[in-house]
């Protein structure tokens, strides 16, 4: 009886300690049924070892219940399968090969040629991007951003990929390039390119090892257009320190991270010095966002009244309820002669902006928006302008614009952009009076938009689209004035 009594609280013992020390190991019955499902998909038991020996380092008595579940799953949706194994160059070879030269055999890359160009990692942890411009034996010179480097072939990481598009067609095999765009990896039957909008599902890995960012596949891009406005409204993002621009209308300069200046040159070569700083005083930036604030102002020494007058021709009141923008009346009929005109004051305007952009859901792109408002004090001398028996319009108290724009990256170098705003300064114009206006052929300030002629239009919009011929040069087309944009850093140091 006393021998009985021992044995029972020995099993006990013994089941409970198995018990606790399974809680989370994987169970037998799901060894059991990993085992049964990897007969099943045709692998024999080394190649099963050689697959969960690469994918978790451990074997499959080792592993958690949670992996022992995903294996499971993989299996039963077909996620795993020989080909998939294979595709890893070690089917067939595990039961001939030690240890360490199963591990050799998964890690070191089997296809390295002239002219793969992707991201890759190495042994030691390093990455570089760059391009395979020469293979001389064992030797694989590799050139990137930061110059040409000749590196053994030893020391490239394997780089393996499954991927499933939308069609449920599957690919397994060695990853050869990747652009913003698409995949071009080398499977058992040949090469395959999958473009990644493409793609439902995908694992990738670096020498053997699951790469956990594998969602990264969709970022194919950031744009390469960093917008300082959206047609002629400001954002809230300055140009990057000590970089240039010019573009149709003006130049600028970026002092800071936060800080710029921009000129209009036209009008400082007809003698109205100005200048038109930009702060963003409000910045934060994540992984998937970015938010940011800036304010603006402006200041020109002699702003042209011409230009005044004929931004705001359609609130000068003619008699018979007409306005000057649809008569035909020139600016010369309706202002006061120069003697008469007062000295010109200091023009001024100042403006605030927000701006939010983040990663599209996708992953492929961005989107961005911005919110502004603008004053001036054009009418500060308005009834010193026109002649008497001329008015203006009482509704017109204070110049102003509200807005409200979009930008969305379509590819890399291709944004679509957007506008919608309330300026009660606005009139569109036709392609050809806007052509005239914007060259000075129609009497006005060369290179700005201030004609008389124009349909006065208080709400209104916009849209085009913007492409980037390279990281530095860029030009716009949309249906207002001015139509066309160009945009060129032409100097960084």
């Amino acid at each position: 009886m006393k021998y009985f009594k021992s044995t029972i609280i020995i099993t006990i013992f013994m089941v409970c300690s198995l018990l606790y020390a399974q809680a989370d190991q994987i169970f037998f019955g799901q060894q059991k049924a990993i085992k049964n499902l990897s007969k099943d998909s045709g692998m024999s038991e080394s190649d099963l070892e050689a697959y969960i020996i690469q994918r978790y380092g451990q074997p499959l008595n080792k592993l958690s219940q949670a992996q022992g579940a995903s294996l499971i799953t993989d299996f039963q949706s077909g996620a795993i399968s020989k080909a998939s194994i294979m595709s890893r160059s070690v089917v067939g070879k595990e039961s001939q090969l030690s240890k360490a030269e199963k591990k050799a055999l998964l890690t070191a890359a089997s296809v390295l040629e002239e002219g793969m160009k992707k991201r890759f990692h190495f042994k030691d942890g390093s990455i570089s991007e760059g391009e395979i411009i020469n293979v001389d034996n064992e030797v694989v010179t590799l050139s990137t951003e930061s110059g040409e480097f000749k590196i053994p072939k030893t020391e490239f990481l394997a780089e393996t990929a499954e991927i499933t598009n939308k069609k449920g067609e599957k690919f397994v095999g060695n990853v050869l390039s990747e652009d913003e765009e698409e995949f071009k990896i080398r499977t058992q039957y040949g090469d395959a390119t999958i473009d990644k909008r493409n793609i439902e599902k995908m694992s990738r890995f670096h020498g053997g090892i699951l790469d956990k960012k594998t969602e990264a596949r969709k970022k194919f891009y950031t744009g390469e257009a960093v917008l300082l406005s959206v047609f002629l409204d400001p954002t809230a993002t300055p140009l990057s320190p000590n970089t240039f621009y010019i573009s149709g209308m003006s130049l600028g300069y970026g002092l800071t991270d936060r800080f710029m200046l921009t000129t209009k040159y036209a009008s400082n070569f007809n003698g109205d010095l100005n200048l038109h700083p930009k702060m963003r005083f409000y910045h934060k930036k994540s992984a998937d966002s970015e938010k940011s604030m800036a304010f603006g102002l402006g200041f020109h020494r002699s702003y042209p009244i011409k230009s005044i007058i004929g931004k705001y021709s359609h609130a000068i009141k003619l008699p018979g309820e007409r306005t000057l923008n649809d008569s035909d009346l020139e600016l010369e009929d309706v202002m006061k002669p120069d003697s008469l005109l007062p000295d010109n004051s200091m023009y001024a305007e100042a403006y605030l902006v927000f701006s939010s952009s983040r990663i599209n859901p996708s992953g492929r792109g961005k989107v961005g928006w911005n919110l502004g408002a603008k004053v001036t004090n054009a009418f500060s001398n308005r009834d010193k302008y026109i002649k008497e028996e001329y008015s203006w319009d009482k509704s017109f108290k204070v110049p102003f614009r509200l807005w409200a724009s979009l930008d969305y990256d379509l590819r890399k170098d291709l944004k679509f952009v957007a506008s919608m705003w309330a300026d009660n300064g606005y009139k569109t114009l036709n392609a050809g009076t806007a052509f005239e206006d914007y060259i000075g052929s129609d009497g006005s300030q060369p290179l700005s938009i201030d004609s008389i002629r124009g349909k006065e239009s208080l709400v209104d919009f916009d849209f085009g689209i913007l492409y980037a011929v390279n990281e530095n040069f860029r030009i716009g087309v949309h249906f207002q004035q001015p139509f066309l944009d160009i945009y060129w850093e032409f100097f960084e140091f």
